[in-house]
């Protein structure tokens, strides 16, 4: 087995000869060794430069007795969102953090565009007044601008689609009628499946439409469904549609002090997470339990709507 010194003399060697490096080009270029002995070889080592750009978000992992988590997972934070150079390569770290911080952002604004288009093309069935009683707001990594378009396979097709999935929440006034309901929801899955399976695309849709009232019940934070709606309500970005109807649900995490209790969860995570790290540092990377392994490698829990 190869010891942390040796992985971390080759890392010393390839920083020197390539510059700085994601944890994914470490990762790449010694794909011999395994990603946890690679990430504890840079996090010991006093040799080099680290520099994080993610910002962190909370999850819940029903996998896991519904944990709470921060996202993007170690694993994650490491490949995409932490870059490693030598002292002396403090400037061009600086200048590849800005134009890889921005490569996010700029995927983040695309899919974001792509979720007004969807919007739009929703609006066009609905009236004025319809529209005035409803708004949709994006969730999930690209409301961090986080977002990549690393090729994944979807679940339920197979298809391949491009990095992150694009979630929206629509929320509709309590005094639209059901087939107001029923309109968005069939535009919306024909949508989906357009954005999908075309090449130009092979983007993933998520969408839910709930009335206002089932989102202020959810705020009351009780099981696990109503807390991942309310998280994602939580870290939302206004997409679309009724401006007053979105700050009346803002308005309502503060006044049922659910802002609050998803801040607390967000501090234990953020907890969790720094004792992870610590007891990751010095594990046996070639032979680990399953419950250390699951505090470092990706959850299989994906964020569900409900």
């Amino acid at each position: 087995m190869v010891s942390i010194s040796e992985i971390e003399e080759r890392i010393l060697q390839t920083l020197s000869e390539k510059g700085p490096q994601l944890g994914k080009e470490l990762a790449f270029a010694m794909s011999d060794i395994p990603v946890l002995a690679l990430w504890q070889a840079c996090f010991r080592s006093q040799s080099f430069l680290i520099s994080h750009f993610a910002s962190y978000y909370l999850r819940y992992d029903i996998t896991r007795e519904d944990q709470v988590r921060l996202s993007p997972s170690i694993l994650r934070d490491f490949l995409s969102f932490t870059l490693f150079g030598l002292p002396g390569q403090r400037e061009q770290m600086i200048e590849r953090q800005g134009s890889l911080s921005n490569l996010h952002r700029e995927i983040s604004r695309e899919k974001i565009a792509l979720a007004q288009s969807a919007m739009k093309a929703v609006f066009l069935k609905l009236t004025r007044e319809t529209r005035s009683q409803l708004c949709a707001f994006i969730a999930g990594d690209l409301a961090y601008f986080l977002a990549h378009n690393e090729p994944r396979e979807h679940a339920a097709s197979g298809e391949m689609v491009k990095g992150s999935d694009v979630d929206i929440v629509i929320i509709l006034s309590d005094a639209l009628p059901e087939d107001v309901k029923e309109t968005i929801d069939a535009e919306m899955v024909r949508l989906k499946s357009i954005y999908l399976r075309h090449p130009d695309y092979r983007q993933e849709i998520d969408f839910i439409t709930k009335r206002q009232s089932v989102m202020e019940r959810q705020f009351g934070y009780g099981d696990i469904h109503d807390k991942i709606a309310s998280k994602i309500a939580y870290e939302s970005m206004f997409l679309g549609g009724s401006l007053t109807l979105y700050m009346e649900v803002r308005e309502a995490m503060s006044r049922l002090g659910v802002d609050k209790l998803i801040e607390g969860d967000f501090d234990h995570a953020l907890k969790d997470r720094k004792n992870a790290m610590r007891k990751l540092l010095h594990v046996d990377a070639s032979n680990i339990d399953d419950e250390t392994r699951s505090l470092f490698y990706f959850s299989q829990e994906r964020v569900e709507f409900s």
